[in-house]
């Protein structure tokens, strides 16, 4: 890591209508509003600076500010707002608001040097978008499902009835629309080719992978692992020895892939030969679940890193 104190860093609080900001190297302290004026002479002060921007994730409030910083060559990081939080009280920071959370940021920017972005691909963005819109409806479909079974009403039951019939048919054309997406993406549809031939991963499975979680063949397996939020971290203390635990991570590729394992302990045989090991063993279900997840994911892993589809990776292990 290079000495903090050199590193020149723009933080910026992002909110719906205005950007509070601060510079390390000058101290100037400035709120704008977020329109696209605003970003032109935002962006020309920071290649002046030489800087990098580091800001939080905000739900989607950040993604037009990021798409136009990058299109002007400006790095940027974008950091979950938990670890700003931590870092701002480790520093005995406990205030709050817009202008403190720019200088917290910043601070964070220059002493922790978080990985910036690489540039933003704009079909992984309209693939991940659609994913996104796929495990709402799919969540709503359960919703009204679990509504009208409590219900005995008849008009209402039938009001709900075309509810789930209205988001099913939405569910259906969020499939052909994610398809159509990875099929005009030669780097995408070569992907979901070796993610395919594992059985257990759909189409879904793979949306979301391709989607939201674009480091997957990129790194090592303790590091997917960890990123997914399915690494054992040791929670030890002097005697103390405590339970190791999975938490964090990305939660919704680790909800789409423990539906995908639960298949393939059923269909794909190498496995449910593990899990069918672990709870021989005596290991807990939810356990050996969770230890498939990660087997699982490591392996996918290494069909991407290796460009394998399944079987040719189960031949070279």
């Amino acid at each position: 890591m290079k000495d903090s104190s050199s590193i020149s860093v723009v933080g910026i609080d992002v909110s719906k209508d205005s950007l509070d900001l601060f510079h390390t190297i000058n101290g100037q302290q400035q709120k704008i509003a977020y329109q696209q004026d605003s970003l032109k002479l935002l962006a020309r002060q920071i290649i002046k600076l030489n800087a990098t921007v580091v800001m939080e994730a905000t739900g989607g409030y950040e993604k037009k500010l990021v798409k136009y910083l990058q299109s002007q060559g400006i790095a940027c990081a974008v950091v979950n707002p938990k670890l700003i939080r931590d870092f701002a009280r480790a520093c005995g920071k406990l205030e709050k608001n817009d202008a403190i959370d720019a200088r917290i940021i910043a601070s964070f920017g220059q002493m922790m040097q978080p990985r910036t972005m690489g540039k933003i691909d704009r079909n992984r963005e309209k693939l991940k978008l659609l994913a996104t819109r796929r495990e709402q409806v799919q969540s709503m479909i359960t919703q009204e499902s679990n509504r009208q079974q409590q219900i005995e009403d008849r008009q209402i039951r039938a009001f709900i009835q075309r509810a789930i019939q209205l988001y099913e048919k939405q569910l259906k054309k969020l499939d052909n629309e994610m398809l159509k997406v990875i099929e005009a993406d030669q780097d995408m549809k070569e992907k979901s080719k070796i993610l395919l031939s594992a059985k257990g991963v759909g189409p879904t499975t793979t949306a979301n992978l391709i989607a939201g979680l674009p480091e997957l063949g990129q790194l090592n397996r303790q590091q997917i692992a960890k990123l997914v939020g399915l690494a054992p971290l040791v929670r030890d203390s002097g005697k103390f020895k405590g339970q190791r635990r999975t938490y964090a991570g990305r939660s919704q590729i680790r909800r789409i892939l423990y539906m995908a394992t639960l298949v393939a302990t059923r269909w794909n045989s190498r496995i449910k030969a593990f899990y069918l090991s672990l709870l021989e063993r005596g290991k807990p279900k939810k356990l050996a679940i969770t230890a498939c997840m990660r087997k699982f994911i490591t392996i996918l892993n290494s069909m991407m890193k290796n460009n394998q589809t399944w079987d040719q990776n189960l031949l070279a292990s």
